[in-house]
């Protein structure tokens, strides 16, 4: 077991009070989780004519990498590390405060079938041998809903997370400079074919959105 790292919690009975306050946690990851559904269909548009847009609605490593040459280096990092810790806390109380019940809500909100629910299910295997690794390595929606579910320590949290998502932005920062030749092909080619990748780019969101709701098998 982790240093840190607890049993999650048991399901919880909510009182209507609480029902409200975790719908309320649960309202920002999942409005930034559609935000960036909205990014990825204009990610063409944006990508070439609003990169720090991009990166506030849609921060994915490919995305990231492609706006690199494109912003000032503090306006990556800066508008980069606050939209990528943004849903974290949020995620993390949803987990430590309702545990089980909480879980259900993002569930209940994203579709049964969610990539998120996918990540936990299999990361949560991993988590209470090595969940301070994968909050440096994976600060992502999974692992600060396991973090809240396994009751790692709020300071602890704080800084693995932060530490992790810092480290992110700067090897994508450092792999963006390297590669700014071909990151200035992909983006003329954006350029030229906007129409063809954003209608792409729409049916491949409509299928993970219609994928994500389908029930689960019996």
């Amino acid at each position: 077991m982790c240093p840190f790292v607890t049993e999650p919690l048991p399901p919880l009975q909510l009182s209507a009070d609480d029902q409200r306050r975790l719908q309320r946690l649960a309202a920002v990851p999942v409005v930034i989780a559609v935000a960036a559904l909205i990014g990825q269909v204009v990610s063409a548009t944006l990508a070439t004519k609003a990169p720090l847009l991009l990166i506030a609605m849609t921060p994915t490593d490919p995305f990231l990498i492609l706006t690199v040459t494109s912003v000032p280096t503090w306006a990556f990092f800066t508008v980069g590390f606050i939209r990528l810790v943004l849903p974290d806390p949020f995620l993390y109380l949803i987990g430590s405060q309702f545990g089980p019940t909480g879980r259900a809500a993002i569930d209940a909100q994203l579709g049964p079938r969610n990539r998120i629910t996918r990540s936990v299910n299999w990361l949560g295997k991993w988590f209470p041998r090595f969940g301070l690794a994968l909050i440096v390595l994976l600060p992502n929606y999974a692992v600060c809903l396991l973090s809240g579910l396994f009751r790692v320590r709020p300071v602890v949290f704080a800084v693995l997370n932060a530490v992790g998502t810092g480290a992110r932005l700067y090897i994508i920062w450092r792999l963006g400079r390297l590669f700014s030749g071909p990151i200035a092909t992909v983006l003329d080619w954006l350029t030229r074919y906007q129409m063809p990748f954003l209608a792409v780019m729409f049916a491949l969101v409509a299928s993970q959105v219609w994928s994500s709701q389908r029930p689960k098998e019996a």
